[in-house]
C-alpha cells in the first residue's frame, strides 16, 4: 500500500486550484488535505456556538503578516481572509480532553497505532500527523487529545509503521459531538449526559448532574474504538455519577460489551453472559446476565460483580427466546475477570470496569477503567434519576414489544417465503410435467406425420399397381379377342371342310360307309355299308369367348 507524504507546510505559489486548504498550528501554516487514499468521504456542520471577539489572537496575528505578504494579488487576499477565519474559528471554539482507548489490538514490532481526524488537533485527515497511542500491556492502546466541543468531528484510526501511515481502517469516520466541560447537567429524565454522539454512542449511560471537582478526571470524556468497526464506538462522559451505594456492599460495578463479529442469530435469540459467581448465574444459562442490543451491533449490560474476593470465570452463550442455551462460547478456556489495576483508574476512588468480550476469544477480555461517584441518597436529584432510569425502563419495554413484533413479522415472512419457495417447486414440477407431454406430443405428432406419409406411399403404389393391372387385363383381353377371332375362324374354316356339313368323330374305333348316319344314345352308329364302326359322337358345339369364359 503506498505511504502517506506529509505535504510541504509553507505556502507555495501554485496554482490556486491545486491550493490546499490551510490551518494555523503553532503559528505556521499546515496543509489540511491528505492524499485521497487517507482522506475520507467527510460532512461537516456548522459550529454551534461562536463568540467574536474584537482582537486578533496571537496565531492569528502571526498568520497574517505572514499571508498578507502574498496580498498583492486578489488570490492571495481571499486565502488570507480564509485563513484567518478558520484560525479564530478554531481559537475560539471550546476544547475538551479526551481519553482514547483501543481495549485489544495486537501490532507488531515497529507498528504503532494513531488517530486522524477532521480538527487541526488530529491533524486534519493528513495522517502523517495522526495523533499516536501508546502501548499498554494486555494489547491496549491509549492517548490523550483536545478537540474542539460543540461541533461534529470526525475520527479515525491510523496504522503506523516506524512513525510513518501505513493502512487506515476501513468504514466511515467516527463522528464525535461532544458537549463542553463546564455545561453542568441537569439530571432531567430527559437528558442523556452520558450520550455524547446520539448515532454511536452508548445510551446505557444515564448520568446525573453532580460536581465534576469530586471525581477531578483528567480528562472529560472516554472514546474507546474498536479497529475496524467504527460503528460501534462508546463514548462515556466523566466521571460517571451513580446513584447511591450501600456502603458493606463491596461488589464492583462491571460493564460488558460482547462483540459477536458476524455471528448470525435467529430472530428473538440473544446472548447472555453466565458465569461462576451468583450475579452471572452460577452456570445456569437461564439465570444468566442478559446482554442488550446497542447501536452499532454490539452488546452491553451493567453488572455488580465481587471482582475483589477471588477469580471470576465466564462464558458467552447464545439463548433462544425462552432462555435456554443454544450455543456455548467455543474453546476449552473460560474467560477469567480480573480487577483493573489502581493505575488505570486515575487515582479515583471507586471506578466502572468495561470488560471487552469478543467472540470464541476467551483467552483475551480487556478491561478498561473509568472513575465513577456515588450520589448523596438525600438529594432531590437522585429521585429525578430514579423516574428518568424507570422512564428508560418503560422506554426498553416499549422497544422489546416492538423488537417482537418485528421478530413475528420477519418469521410471518420467513413462513410466507418458505411457502413462496414451495409453491415455485410446484409450479416447477407442473412445468416439467407440462414439458414431457409437449414432448410427448410432438412425438405423435411426428408420429402421425410419419404415418400419413407412408398412408400416400402405399397409396401411390396401390395407384400404381392398379394401372399397371389395368394394363395387362386391357392387354389379356386383346389377347383373348384375337384368339377368339381365330378359333372363330378355325370354326368356319372347318365347316367349310366337311362334305355334309357334319362334323365326324371318332372314338376307340374307325367306322366307314356311305350314307347318312346317326348318333344312338349309347354312343354307337349303325351304317349300310360294308364296315362297322363303334365310337363316341359328340354333337356339334361352337366355342365362343363367353363360353370360354
Amino acid at each position: 500500500m503506498l505511504l502517506c507524504q506529509r505535504l510541504p507546510s509553507a505556502v507555495a505559489d501554485v496554482r490556486r486550484a491545486a491550493l490546499p486548504r490551510v490551518h494555523l498550528v503553532g503559528g505556521h501554516v499546515a496543509p489540511s488535505s491528505a492524499p485521497a487514499l487517507f482522506k475520507p468521504s467527510t460532512r461537516q456542520l456548522p459550529t454551534l456556538q461562536r463568540r467574536v471577539r474584537s482582537t486578533q489572537s496571537g496565531p492569528a496575528g502571526a498568520a497574517f503578516e505572514t499571508i498578507l505578504q502574498d496580498a498583492e494579488t486578489a488570490t492571495g487576499s481571499r486565502r488570507a481572509l480564509r485563513v484567518a477565519e478558520e484560525a479564530e474559528s478554531e481559537d475560539s471554539a471550546q476544547m475538551v480532553t479526551c481519553r482514547v482507548v483501543v481495549p485489544h489490538f495486537m501490532t507488531k514490532p515497529g507498528q504503532q497505532l494513531g488517530i486522524s481526524g477532521s480538527c487541526a488537533s488530529l491533524g486534519e485527515w493528513d495522517a502523517a500527523r495522526a495523533v499516536p497511542l501508546e502501548w499498554q500491556e494486555g494489547h491496549s492502546h491509549v492517548a490523550l487529545v483536545r478537540v474542539p466541543a460543540s461541533r461534529l468531528v470526525q475520527a479515525k484510526l491510523v496504522l503506523l509503521e516506524h512513525g510513518k501511515p501505513c493502512t487506515m481502517e476501513e468504514g466511515e469516520p467516527r463522528d464525535l459531538m461532544l458537549m463542553p466541560a463546564n455545561v453542568q447537567q441537569s439530571g432531567s429524565a430527559g437528558e442523556q449526559p452520558g450520550s455524547a454522539s446520539a448515532s454511536q454512542s452508548s445510551m446505557d449511560e444515564p448520568l446525573a448532574g453532580a460536581s465534576r471537582k469530586a471525581a477531578n478526571p483528567a480528562y472529560d470524556y472516554q472514546i474507546m474504538c474498536h479497529y475496524g468497526n467504527t460503528e460501534a464506538t462508546q463514548i462515556l462522559r466523566l466521571p460517571v455519577v451513580l446513584p447511591a451505594k450501600d456502603f458493606g456492599d463491596r461488589r464492583v460495578l462491571c460493564k460488558v460489551v460482547v462483540m459477536l463479529d458476524g455471528l448470525k442469530l435467529e430472530p428473538r435469540q440473544f446472548p447472555a453472559l453466565v458465569g461462576s459467581v451468583e450475579e452471572l448465574g452460577s452456570w445456569n444459562a437461564q439465570a444468566g446476565v442478559k446482554l442488550m442490543r446497542q447501536v452499532g451491533g454490539y452488546w452491553t449490560r451493567r453488572v455488580e460483580l465481587p471482582l475483589h474476593e477471588g477469580e471470576i470465570q465466564c462464558k458467552v452463550v447464545i439463548c433462544n427466546a425462552d432462555g435456554t442455551p443454544a450455543l456455548w462460547e467455543p474453546g476449552t478456556s473460560n474467560r477469567v475477570l480480573h480487577p483493573a489495576p489502581k493505575s488505570a483508574t486515575g487515582g479515583a476512588a471507586a471506578a466502572m470496569h468495561i470488560f471487552v468480550c469478543r467472540w470464541s476469544q476467551p483467552g483475551h477480555t480487556p478491561v478498561v477503567a473509568v472513575p465513577v461517584m456515588h450520589e448523596d441518597p438525600g438529594k432531590e436529584y437522585v429521585k429525578q434519576l430514579d423516574a428518568a432510569q424507570r422512564e428508560i425502563g418503560v422506554m426498553r419495554q416499549a422497544v422489546t414489544a416492538k423488537s417482537r413484533q418485528c421478530q413475528a413479522l420477519e418469521s410471518e415472512l420467513a413462513a410466507a417465503r418458505r411457502a413462496e419457495r414451495s409453491m415455485r417447486d410446484e409450479v416447477t414440477g407442473l412445468r416439467n410435467e407440462i414439458s414431457m407431454l409437449m414432448r410427448e406430443v410432438e412425438n405423435c405428432q411426428q408420429s402421425e406425420l410419419s404415418a400419413r406419409q407412408e398412408t400416400l406411399t402405399l397409396e401411390e403404389r396401390m395407384n400404381e399397381m392398379r394401372e399397371h393391372y389395368e394394363v395387362q387385363i386391357t392387354f389379356l383381353e386383346s389377347k383373348l379377342e384375337e384368339m377368339d377371332a381365330a378359333v372363330t375362324q378355325l370354326q368356319e374354316q372347318a365347316r367349310r371342310q366337311s362334305p355334309n356339313g357334319y362334323v365326324t368323330a371318332n372314338g376307340n374305333g374307325n367306322g366307314n360307309g356311305n350314307g347318312h348316319h346317326s348318333s344312338s344314345s349309347n354312343g354307337h352308329h349303325n351304317g349300310n355299308g360294308n364296315g362297322n364302326g363303334n365310337g363316341n359322337h359328340q354333337s356339334e358345339k361352337s366355342i365362343s369367348r363367353s363360353s370360354w369364359r
